[in-house]
């Protein structure tokens, strides 16, 4: 993340590789499980209680008749205004070498005449397959009269040639000024000259309910058009690396419609077509597109420099959970961003942030959680001093001010990714407390299998009781502890005596900073009313 955040399995809507993309971008299994899907159906479940009649205590919401202007338009007239500068993109690559077939669970979610294909494609393996080109196909608009067209990173990254095909049937030849990976943006440039083109609305007010437009080049149907609403604003569905805030529409798109733009009813570019929820990788009415304003902005850095740059704070964040909030003694309330390291040199270290703080607002504005400030740093200029409110593991709150630097490139912050050490077997320990675990000094070779300085304190994690809370949490023997309530412990003895400290505070919660062997750290908060579901054990 643009602060090093710690998953996404989002369909993306077309690619490089017809094979590639339809197998392995759209053609997935269920993309929203688990807790997500279940966050959407409690979401679906409390928007039916808002209007349900049994809550006598609510307000009754007045009925009107619908205005003139609200009833159901038509689109013909807009469609045939900003479809010339809609394109449909077929771009040709290299098949990856030693391409095998989709995995059983793959095929599985895929359409019956997609399955039968891949069923009967030999399964090649290593470099017996000789490269072969491919073919896939996407969208993309103009943005300026001279050539300029936006589509999706993901339509073009691997693309060795690219042509664009006009409304008035011109075929012509494009080349790639840039691409932005994050953002899932690209421009490209055609030659030529007064081409008919679109803006992006980045000032538009857009509303859940609005009527949009999106055309594009569906499974290879160019120019084709469908209409919605705009279903939701603010998704976050994707991982750390992108910081878009993603607009929600019902307005059908399909594999193919990827780079391609979504209107509002004046003919504004409100958003780039870019990814779908699906279980088949055909439309079931939710779709996502990149928000005008943040295209905008990194399709101009594009065209002017060839490149996006971000701001950054060099740290690695996390959300801050209900029982971290009660552990830090912050009241259960409060939102923010918890700081889980702090990159050496970086803008954060220069300002004094540490580990254990966590950043509530932004310039003013109260942070919702890691995804926000992830988002708001990233879209910040570099150089730019912005005001930090943080609170610490105490309760104290400080301003901090940071002056924004530009992100180093992804080849460098891959530097400082955890490397293989030595066995991770620790030795075995008699002694286990009531968190259920059983800790012990940090030897020399734990130190350097874990990425951890000489003086940096901590207690290695030997043995951690599978009927335990810290067990069920994901906290593993090779694991080490380095702090407990933002408290540095060296010993056994001293985070015993920070979970005592913790009871006698009336906290719920004890919140433990885990260095984990995959090189990650975050806090873990453990219940301290039933700190394992068993008793210490000697």
């Amino acid at each position: 993340m643009s602060l090093d955040k710690q998953g996404e399995d989002l369909t993306t809507l077309s690619g490089p590789l017809a094979q590639k993309t339809r197998a392995h971008r759209f053609l997935r299994r269920p993309v929203l499980t688990g807790a997500a899907a279940l966050a959407l159906a409690v979401a679906a479940f409390g928007a039916g209680q808002i209007l349900s009649p049994s809550m006598s205590t609510a307000q009754q919401i007045k009925t009107e008749a619908p205005k003139a202007a609200a009833m159901l338009p038509g689109f013909a007239d807009l469609v045939e205004r900003v479809s010339p500068a809609v394109v449909s993109l077929e771009v040709v690559a290299l098949a990856e070498e030693g391409a095998q077939r989709p995995s059983a669970d793959d095929l599985e979610g895929m359409p019956p005449q997609w399955r039968r294909f891949f069923e009967q494609m030999p399964n090649q393996r290593g470099n017996q397959a000789r490269p072969r080109e491919q073919r896939g196909g996407g969208s993309g608009f103009f943005i300026t009269s001279t050539g300029h067209i936006v589509t999706n990173n993901h339509v073009v990254e691997k693309a060795k040639e690219i042509n664009v095909t006009l409304k008035d049937g011109r075929e012509l030849k494009a080349t790639v000024v840039g691409r932005d990976e994050r953002t899932d943006l690209a421009v490209l440039k055609v030659e030529g000259k007064s081409f008919p083109y679109v803006q992006f609305a980045p000032e538009a007010r857009v509303r859940v309910g609005d009527w949009v437009v999106a055309i594009g080049n569906p499974f290879g149907l160019g120019g084709t058009a469908t209409a919605g609403i705009v279903s939701a604003l603010g998704r976050d569905i994707r991982n750390e690396g992108n910081i878009a805030d993603f607009i929600q529409v019902d307005a059908p798109i399909n594999p193919g419609n990827s780079g391609g733009p979504t209107f509002d009813m004046s003919g504004r570019v409100i958003g780039v077509n870019t990814a779908i929820f699906s279980r088949s990788g055909g439309n079931v009415g939710i779709g996502f597109a990149i928000p005008a304003a943040l295209a905008d902005r990194t399709t101009k850095q594009i065209i002017e420099q060839g490149k996006v740059t971000y701001g950054w704070l060099g740290v690695v964040i996390q959300d801050v959970s209900r029982e971290m909030a009660d552990s830090w003694g912050l009241g259960s309330d409060v939102k923010g961003a918890m700081i889980g390291s702090v990159t050496p040199g970086a803008p954060a270290a220069k300002a004094g942030l540490k580990r254990g703080d966590v950043v509530v607002a932004f310039n003013g504005t109260k942070i919702e959680g890691s995804a926000d400030l992830t988002r708001r740093v990233g879209q910040t200029r570099v150089g730019d001093v912005v005001r930090l409110d943080v609170a610490g593991a105490k309760g104290v709150r400080r301003t901090v001010q940071v002056t924004i630097a530009a992100r180093p490139s992804e080849q460098q912050l891959s530097q400082t990714d955890p490397v293989a050490g030595a066995d991770a077997t620790p030795p075995a320990s008699p002694a286990t407390n009531v968190l259920g675990l059983s800790v012990g000094p940090l030897s020399a070779q734990a130190r350097t299998r874990l990425r951890l300085p000489a003086n940096e304190p901590g207690v290695l994690i030997l043995e951690v009781d599978p009927d335990s809370r810290a067990a069920e949490r994901g906290i593993r023997p090779g694991d080490a502890i380095l702090t407990a309530n933002d408290d540095e412990v060296r010993s056994a003895e001293e985070l015993d005596a920070a979970i005592e400290a913790a009871r006698a505070a009336g906290r719920s919660f004890i919140g433990l900073f885990v260095q984990s062997q995959s090189g990650g750290g975050g806090f873990v908060p453990l219940p301290l009313d039933a700190a394992s579901k068993s008793q210490p054990k000697k």
